[in-house]
């Protein structure tokens, strides 16, 4: 904060930290996340901090200085990012305890970039130097809400990202398991399964210290033949080999707890015969994968939700791009060795912004994004590949492509190039998936890679086929 601002504001900014006056402000009409708009001026929230992320320096062309924001969640599961500034983000930033309550007032309210804030809420606050920031004493720390369960088995027709409360008997605690983000750091996973009175089993995952903490406090129970029950509140549907729950920072985890269901469930008890598990099937044979035509894949992924790997040998018919939506701008960094390849946005100053890395630059990276069209003699099917695919079916990078574009002492553009891999067989290794998008259910499909066809040996295994059929009859 620069030396000429007047006395008052930095008083008033001092004052927010402590207890706001109660002549100028008071916290009787707290108003639920959910109902905040751009246009309001009075205003007052109450939530519990459940992501706070660490101070950094920004620069752009006109200022420098630092940054640094929190999530907040209430009692109805609404969540919005508070963000802080300059003077602000230091005076706040030990202030701001995760887990502990907060009064927040007077701050300015606008539309956030989905791009890069995932909360429930599409609004996010600054806080200036007149904002309140007021911690919560235990008496005014917001009532929690009662819980509305979603049975297992309904779980598997909903969106992912969807906000639900669950409850069930824990039949399995699994270990530790570290996992890498996309930017470098690490964190822990571990994976608990309960199935609840309508006889379906889930997973849970737990992440982080609560992974470590109430994960092993869970181990410990189930390892005593107690009965177990957990409860979260806000957790977050997801999908990962199946569908699952993902706990969040807005997730409250409850062990044994008291609600009527968890009586019930109680009362059932570990029974394994009433554990019905209902979960996703990964079909593949070996580390090859079997070979299945598109009429046999499509069947297989009309039974139940499931993810399959495999591997088909068809035509490409068709590449659904034009000379300039073949690519998508990517990070050139490396994260643990690899590239990054993070989707990067230009700036007014022409230089490349990472968000994964919080950097910007001058150069970018071009990475495939080729939607496919296959066929073979049962049908068609449609797929995704990216570099590693892109690759083999080009014989040129992404950014090689990129640059005929503009090449006058070639000519070649990427149209010719595309159309020249197409009318050819090929061996395309294929993860897919079935997802659930207003209720109707879609197969989609990712192609890993892609190889030529040795035609020679096709004749060679299907001749050896024959014989051993023959030998057998």
């Amino acid at each position: 904060m620069s030396e000429d601002r007047p006395s008052t504001s930095k008083w008033s900014l001092q004052f927010a930290t402590e207890l706001p006056s109660p002549q100028t402000t008071t916290f009787e009409n707290i108003s639920p996340i959910k109902t905040l708009n751009p246009y309001q001026n009075q205003w007052t929230i109450k939530g519990r901090v459940t992501h706070k992320r660490p101070i950094k320096a920004y620069s752009t062309t006109t200022k420098n200085g630092h940054v640094f924001s929190f999530d907040i969640v209430d009692c109805d599961g609404s969540e919005i990012r508070n963000t802080c500034f300059d003077e602000i983000a230091k005076l706040h930033f030990n202030c701001v305890d995760i887990g502990s309550h907060y009064i927040i007032s007077k701050g300015s309210i606008k539309e956030a970039n989905p791009r890069y804030n995932k909360l429930n809420s599409h609004l996010e606050i600054t806080l200036s130097d007149m904002s309140i920031l007021k911690h919560c004493t235990n008496k005014e720390q917001p009532d929690q809400q009662t819980p509305l369960f979603t049975p297992t088995g309904q779980l598997f027709q909903l969106t992912n990202n969807t906000l639900v409360d669950v409850i069930g008997l824990v039949l399995y605690v699994g270990d530790i398991i570290p996992i890498h983000r996309k930017d470098g750091s690490q964190t822990q996973k571990r994976v608990v399964k309960i199935n609840d009175l309508s006889g379906s089993t889930i997973d849970i995952n737990l992440w982080g210290p609560i992974a470590e903490q109430k994960g092993l406090e869970l181990k410990n129970m189930l390892t005593n033949d107690s009965v177990v029950i957990l409860a979260l509140c806000n957790a977050r549907v997801g999908y990962f080999n199946g569908k699952l729950v993902n706990i969040t920072g807005a997730t409250t985890l409850h062990i044994n707890p008291s609600f009527p269901e968890a009586e019930l469930l109680t009362l059932r008890g570990n029974d394994p015969l009433l554990a019905v598990p209902f979960v996703a099937e990964t079909i593949h044979i070996d580390d090859k994968y079997s070979r299945m035509t598109i009429s046999s894949i499509r069947e297989w992924m009309s039974i139940k939700p499931k993810i399959i790997q495999t591997t088909l040998l068809a035509v490409l018919r068709y590449v659904n791009v034009n000379d300039q939506n073949f690519y998508y701008t990517a990070c050139l960094l490396m994260v643990n060795g690899r590239p990054c390849k993070k989707k990067c946005t230009q700036q007014a100053d022409d230089s490349w912004f990472f968000s994964r890395c919080q950097m910007s630059i001058q150069d970018c990276n071009y990475s495939y994004l080729l939607p496919l069209k296959l066929q073979d003699a049962t049908g068609t099917l449609w797929g995704t590949t990216f570099d590693e695919g892109g690759n083999h079916l080009l014989h040129k990078t992404a950014r090689q492509l990129y640059a005929l574009q503009n090449d006058a002492t070639t000519i070649e553009t990427p149209s010719s190039v595309i159309k020249r891999a197409l009318s050819h067989y090929y061996s395309f290794t294929l993860l897919g998936s079935t997802e659930t998008y207003n209720s109707e259910s879609k197969m989609k499909m990712t192609i890993n890679k892609v190889a030529p066809v040795d035609f020679k040996a096709e004749c060679h295994a299907l001749l050896a086929e024959i014989s051993c059929l023959s030998t057998e009859t």
